[in-house]
């Protein structure tokens, strides 16, 4: 059983959070998010995605913007478990697992028509959602723990293993809609969203070993020493340990091979409203539940099809297979107020309806929520500075943080500053 829930661990392994928002939401679709997150009532170009509505209230003619961004973060691990002690590659039982996730290419295109004092249309493309791409190199503590757990259940005294795991997963978004003033100081929004899912596990588990008693404590190949294992307890009439033995040896006479692909598209409606009273101005958006039900490309070793014969889990990355992975209902709410022409400060809330939305690999309890505030200082007419923060409280309880979940509740700060060279 404990070999049975390896394979499942690993098939279900997914790409952790390399983008701000929420479970599978990227809020920063513009690199202004770095410098200032509290975009909801902004009155600017990359209003497009946090502000739709806002867009009715800025000069008429074309508006585009161009926007790259790179994320690169570290996944670090200590363990400890005295089970590691019997790895002979690494006989210690306080270990350091550490994984790579990688997005050196983060674009986003906004563009927006101002037609009139009436009406606008305008159109975006981004990656909203998705956590990036996690490597693995050594694989992951929970893998190696159930592994090795499932040798010693054997009465192994010894293991080794070879392992490393990769996942990806982007959703690329584009959008388009318009907005119209039902007055001259409120406007409002619709659209829809088309997403397209790219997402992809590879991994392995190699070269797997054990040692005991019956092979004179030298470590020799997993299939051979659990079929030694099989012989043994058939001697001494245990059918069902033989048994169970020898279908763990044939599992294990070859490597474990993940390699998934997984494609989907799904669309759901936006909108929005804008309502200026002065010099302050209120937003909202309501971003509807995208069902995303994503269809397996795999060419999966044959021990893992095996299990998925059997095992729900296994089976969700057979080839043909298709996997729902909503992206969930978005309420987005903001207010902008500026002091002077000069200085404006902003604050912002969101609301995700995690719980309504289907596929989710973490057991969501409660809806994420985010709060976020800024202020921005135009010095003059070339140069921009600005202060920001966002806090993330995820609805899963801390039991449910392991070492395939890096989504954990944070603060953010951010700093920084924009150039008018022309």
């Amino acid at each position: 059983m404990k070999k049975i829930l390896l394979i499942g661990a690993m098939a279900l392994m997914v790409s952790n959070s390399t983008f701000a928002g929420g479970l599978l939401t990227n809020t920063n679709q513009n690199a202004a998010f770095l410098r200032n997150p509290s975009r909801d009532a902004v009155i600017a170009i990359d209003g497009v995605y946090s502000n739709p509505a806002g867009i009715a209230f800025m000069p008429q003619g074309f508006h585009l913007s161009v926007s790259w961004q790179a994320a690169f973060q570290k996944r670090q691990m200590d363990v400890t478990n005295d089970l590691f002690k019997m790895n002979t590659n690494n006989p210690n039982a306080n270990r350091f697992f550490e994984g790579t996730a990688s997005a050196p290419v983060i674009p986003s295109f906004q563009a927006a028509y101002v037609i009139n004092d009436k009406w606008s249309l305008m159109g975006s493309f981004a990656v909203g959602g998705g956590g990036g791409k996690a490597e693995f190199e050594d694989g992951l503590p929970m893998f190696e723990e159930m592994m090795g757990g499932a040798l010693v259940g054997a009465n192994a005294t010894s293991y080794s293993l070879n392992q490393n795991l990769t996942g990806k997963q982007y959703f690329y978004t584009f959008m388009v809609g318009g907005t119209y003033k039902l007055t001259d100081n409120f406007s409002v929004f619709g659209g829809v969203r088309g997403v397209l899912a790219s997402c992809g596990y590879e991994g392995v588990i190699s070269d797997i070993q054990a040692g005991g008693l019956l092979t004179g404590n030298q470590n020799v190949a997993a299939s051979e020493y659990l079929q030694k294992v099989a012989a043994y307890a058939s001697m001494n009439g245990d059918q069902v340990a033989a048994a169970t033995a020898t279908q763990y040896a044939n599992l294990m006479s070859q490597d474990f091979v993940l390699d998934c692909s997984q494609s989907a598209f799904g669309f759901s409606p936006i909108v929005g409203l804008d309502w200026k009273i002065g010099k302050l101005n209120l937003a909202a958006k309501y971003e509807f539940r995208t069902k995303i039900n994503l269809e397996n490309e795999s060419s999966n070793s044959a021990n893992i099809e095996a299990l998925g014969a059997q095992y729900p889990m296994v089976a969700d990355f057979a080839n043909g297979k298709k996997v729902r992975s909503d992206i969930p209902a978005l309420l987005t709410v903001g207010a902008m107020y500026e002091f002077t022409p000069a200085v404006r400060a902003m604050v912002g809330y969101h609301q995700y309806f995690d719980t309504d939305a289907e596929g989710s690999a973490t057991a969501v309890t409660d809806n994420t929520w985010e709060f976020t505030a800024g202020v921005e200082w135009d010095v003059n007419d070339k140069i921009l500075l600005s202060l920001g923060g966002q806090r993330t409280e995820y609805g899963f309880a801390d039991s449910d943080i392991k070492d395939t979940n890096f989504n954990i509740s944070s603060y953010g700060l951010c700093i920084g500053g924009a150039y008018k060279f022309s």
